[in-house]
C-alpha cells in the first residue's frame, strides 16, 4: 500500500519555463491527501521557492525533501538541515572565476525576505548568456560574496570553457572532491555534500514518517534523481527523462 507520493518538479510535474503546476496536478495532489496518502516534492528547490509552483497551495509543500536533500520537512516543520561547508565552494569559486561562462548560483533573502537567485564569478552579460541555456529564468543578482548565512543551495552554471558534462564533471570532482556534481538539466549541476542525496534525506523523512521505502511512490527525470530511482522500488521515470534517468 501506498503512504507517500514524493515527486521531483522540473521536468516533472513542471515542464520547463513553466511558471507552476496544473491545476490538475494541485487536484491531483489533493485527492491523495484526502485518502490519507502523504504527498511532497523531492526536489532541488527550496520550500519557499515553491510556493509559486504550487500556486501558494502550503498543504501540496509542507512535506517532503528540498534542496536535493538538505532539507526535509514534515507538516511545514524543518525536521534535518545539511548546509553546504563554505570552505570548499571557496575552491569552486577559485576554479570557475577565471572562466568567463561559468559561475556559481545561491539562493539568497532579499531585503524583503523572499528567496532569490544570486550569482558569483561572472559579469552581468555573461550570466545572461548561460543562464539563458538553463530551465532557470529569473534575472539574478551579482553577489559580492559567498553569502555569510547556511548555503542549501549552490549551483554551478556552465558554458564550453569547463568542457561538455562528462569533462566539467571530472574537472570539478578532481578540483573539489568534497562535492557531488548531479546535472538536474543542461548547463547546470546541482552541488551536494560528498555521498549525500535525495535518498539520504528520504531515509530520514521515511523515518520521522514511519514509513516504509515499499510504501513510497516517486517520480523523477533527471540525474539528480538517479539516487531515488534506483532506492525507492516503486519509481518512476517521466518520458521526457534524462537517459541515465
Amino acid at each position: 500500500m501506498i503512504r507517500l507520493v514524493l515527486t521531483d518538479m522540473d521536468g516533472t510535474v513542471v515542464p520547463f519555463g513553466a511558471t507552476s503546476v496544473s491545476r490538475r496536478t494541485i487536484a491531483a495532489a489533493h485527492m491523495l491527501l484526502d485518502a490519507d496518502i502523504a504527498f511532497g516534492p523531492a526536489s532541488g528547490r527550496e520550500p519557499e521557492d515553491l510556493a509559486e509552483y504550487f500556486r501558494y497551495d502550503r498543504s501540496c509543500y509542507a512535506t517532503g525533501v528540498f534542496a536535493n536533500g538538505k532539507i526535509v520537512r514534515i507538516e511545514g516543520k524543518t525536521v534535518f538541515e545539511k548546509p553546504v561547508e563554505k570552505a570548499p565552494i571557496e575552491s569552486l569559486l577559485q576554479l570557475v572565476e577565471p572562466l568567463h561562462d561559468c559561475f556559481l548560483l545561491f539562493y539568497v533573502h532579499d531585503k524583503q525576505g523572499d528567496l532569490t537567485f544570486g550569482v558569483l564569478g561572472g559579469t552581468e552579460q555573461d550570466i545572461s548568456d548561460v543562464m539563458a541555456e538553463t530551465p532557470i529564468k529569473s534575472t539574478p543578482v551579482i553577489l559580492e560574496d559567498i553569502p555569510t548565512e547556511p548555503c542549501y543551495t549552490v549551483d554551478v552554471i556552465y558554458g564550453n570553457e569547463l568542457g561538455d558534462k562528462q569533462t566539467a564533471t571530472r574537472r570539478l570532482r578532481s578540483a573539489v572532491p568534497q562535492f557531488d556534481y548531479v546535472a538536474p538539466a543542461p548547463h547546470l549541476f546541482d552541488v551536494l555534500p560528498h555521498g549525500w542525496s535525495k535518498a539520504d534525506a528520504t531515509e530520514i523523512l521515511l523515518d520521522r514518517m514511519g514509513i516504509r521505502s515499499e510504501e513510497v511512490a516517486f517520480f523523477g527525470d533527471s540525474d539528480n534523481d538517479l539516487t531515488m530511482l534506483r532506492r525507492m522500488p516503486n519509481s518512476f521515470a517521466v518520458a521526457n527523462g534524462s537517459p541515465a534517468a
